[in-house]
């Protein structure tokens, strides 16, 4: 029984390896592909189809776990890819993967990149929700870097609804995190932010003083890079929108000087050039115009930035109109009135009509009325969005009440039921312990009874433990050296071969499975006698070595030599002895195959006197021998000399290999 369970669990490891290994092998063909799709010098159909095809591997694995990370990371690849429909559709795959098999970590992921797509999308209440979602499973992971940024996330789909009181309290809330957790770049973000919502307020000193504070934490965390710029562009920003256009042009012209600005970030050096040329404009400061607004407009064109090309038109219709240039300024205008209306840019819609009614007096009260539609809707949307974010809001602190007053109903009823539970454990410990007292004057009384019995009992089990002991023994040293060191070599040479799919390819695996079988056989082998007549078969015991080396020689291509003294008659040696140096000459092989790195190795047999003398020398890259210590192998060559009554001797020099030399009886 016992060496049958070994057996069992020996099949079960064999077989658990084999299949981790093919989820390894698929897992790395996915992470291949997902990291090709993200190639950016390959063309976008490419780089869908590698996506593709990492959804079909991404289905033959069996781990849930390894599957819900390759499903966030091909999902996040086709959001990259601005691929919408594949990313929707594999989003939600993963959505309902990570709720099957209760994966939080990766749940909180595909929420966060569903509110990315709302948010470019101007799905605003959607972005809200999801990255609200996302916030509070963030939450309870105890993520708090995390919870710090979908908070600033939060704030900005807030502002884009005009929801400045609860996106500067986001806000806020975020910097409270980020303040705890240190994280000055953080910390810049949500200041800037806060600069950003008390322009749109025209609170223009607490603007600046917010957008400064930015800027100082962008010091502390000791990255002068283009948030800088960035930052001067706000400033530049809030002083046009406040009237001071010289010190607007100053906070451009300084941005613009960033080094490299227009390869590092060229949408933000597209926008200060427009800035700067439109606070020129409105100090009558025209060198340089109308060039500066095109210059910025042809950027803009260049990358289709569809918001800063409608900015740019109304800018020059401006700049038109005060040179009297009433057809190009109409043109203009026109031109970015159509744009608005198909990207629901509303805010410069607003600024098409105000522009048009200017431009064509005659039309003024059509324009106007248009003007105070669209505001008005705007107005009516913006407000039923922020009604939906305070209702999504109280809900959720409603829920957080309540859970709470639960919480605390339930702590009673807890106290209560343990006060009970308490209390008629004790009755019935008091009861039991009356009855136990009486059934210990029994069991005095059977124990002395028992003792005789038992000290007898003890004699024999140490017999038979002793005799476990030794069967145990022999077993470990049979499956050690026998059966994983063929098991061994058989992987590793099976390995090689994966990829391969040629007739001689064929030709090996086939002697391989063939020598699977063999091993099956010697497992049968050891359930009965553990194999020590297996030597005793019509193959001889010399070509049984020669076959070993052959086989153990094809894994790391060593040469190798035997050396047999004709004067040694293997048939007249016992078979305990043969199986043992047979063992010895695996184990010592499977080591160099393992470790020494050896080009060359002989086995020479030499007779002296009645004793049998081996030599085992390979030229590998030897070791240490004060300080390697014995593994279960060398433990396990040594035991088997030992047992023949013989004597065993192993040197090593570093760079010059390894000899193991036994010296035992012949009988």
């Amino acid at each position: 029984m016992l060496i049958k369970k070994y057996i069992l669990l020996l099949l079960a490891i064999v077989s658990f390896t084999n299949l981790y290994s093919q989820n390894t092998a698929i897992n790395d063909s996915i992470q291949e592909l997902i990291k090709k799709s993200n190639d950016k010098t390959l063309e976008t159909y490419l780089r869908r189809n590698y996506l593709k095809l990492a959804v079909e591997k991404n289905s033959l694995i069996d781990y849930d776990s390894i599957r819900s990370k390759n499903l966030y990371k091909i999902s996040n690849s086709f959001l990259k890819l601005k691929d919408s429909a594949n990313f929707r559709k594999i989003n939600e795959l993963g959505l309902n993967f990570s709720r099957k098999i209760k994966d939080s970590v990766n749940l909180a992921k595909h929420y966060w990149d569903l509110a990315t797509f709302y948010k470019y999308h101007k799905i605003n209440d959607s972005a809200y929700i999801c990255y609200e979602t996302s916030r509070k499973i963030n939450q309870k992971l105890g993520n708090l870097l995390n919870v710090g940024k979908l908070q600033y996330n939060i704030s900005e789909v807030q502002i884009k609804v005009k929801d400045y009181t609860g996106s500067e309290l986001t806000t806020t809330k975020a910097i409270e995190i980020f303040k705890e957790l240190k994280s000055y770049r953080s910390l810049y973000s949500c200041y800037n932010n806060l600069g950003i919502i008390h322009n749109n307020l025209e609170e223009y000193e607490k603007a600046l003083e917010y957008h400064n504070e930015a800027l100082l934490y962008l010091k502390k965390s000791g990255e002068k890079n283009i948030k800088e710029a960035t930052t001067l562009n706000n400033i530049g920003v809030v002083h046009r929108n406040e009237g001071n256009h010289e010190l607007a042009v100053k906070n451009y012209t300084e941005a613009l000087k960033y080094d490299s600005l227009f390869i590092k970030n060229t949408r933000l050096y597209a926008t200060l050039t427009d800035n700067l040329a439109y606070s020129k404009f409105k100090l009558n400061d025209l060198t340089e115009l109308p060039e500066l607004f095109y210059k910025a407009l042809r950027i803009r064109d260049s990358l289709d930035i569809s918001a800063g090309i409608i900015i740019n038109k109304l800018h020059l219709a401006e700049y038109y109109l005060f040179k009297k240039d009433t057809l190009k300024g109409l043109e203009l205008t026109n031109e970015a009135m159509i744009l608005a209306k198909k990207t629901n840019a509303f805010r410069d819609l607003l600024v098409s009509y105000k522009l048009l009614a200017e431009i064509e007096p005659e039309n003024a009260s059509s324009h106007l009325n248009e003007y105070i539609r669209v505001n008005d809707s705007l107005v009516k949307y913006e407000r039923s969005i922020r009604n939906k974010f305070a209702r999504i809001k109280f809900e959720t602190e409603e829920v957080k009440t309540q859970n709470e007053r639960l919480s605390i109903q339930n702590t009673w009823i807890v106290a209560v039921s343990t006060a009970i539970i308490f209390f008629g454990f004790l009755i019935y410990i008091i009861t039991q312990q009356r009855t136990r007292n009486k059934e210990l004057e029994m069991e005095q009384q059977q124990q002395r009874a028992n003792e005789e019995i038992y000290n007898l009992m003890i004699d024999q089990q140490d017999k038979i433990e002793e005799g476990r002991k030794r069967e145990k023994e022999r077993i470990s040293l049979e499956l050690h050296d026998g059966i994983l060191g063929r098991l061994f070599g058989t992987r590793l040479s099976l390995g090689s071969l994966n990829g391969k799919d040629d007739s001689n390819s064929k030709k090996i695996r086939e002697q391989y499975i063939n020598e699977l079988q063999s091993i099956e056989e010697e497992v049968r082998n050891i359930s009965h006698e553990l194999g020590l007549d297996n030597f005793d078969k019509t193959t001889s015991y010399s070509t049984m070595i020669a076959n070993l080396l052959e086989e153990q020689s094809k894994i790391t291509n060593f040469k190798y030599q035997i050396e047999d003294d004709d004067r040694i008659v293997w048939t007249d040696i016992p078979g305990h002895i043969k199986i043992n140096i047979y063992r010895i000459i695996q184990e010592s092989v499977q080591n160099i195959n393992k470790y020494a790195q050896a080009e060359n190795v002989i086995l020479d047999f030499k007779k002296h006197e009645n004793r049998i003398l081996l030599t085992i020398k390979d030229d590998g890259i030897g070791f240490d021998q004060e300080k390697r210590s014995n593994g279960i192998g060398l433990k396990n060559m040594k035991s088997r000399v030992t047992l023949l009554h013989g004597q065993f001797t192993i040197n090593s020099v570093q760079g010059k290999g390894t000899s193991v030399t036994i010296d035992v009886p012949m009988a």
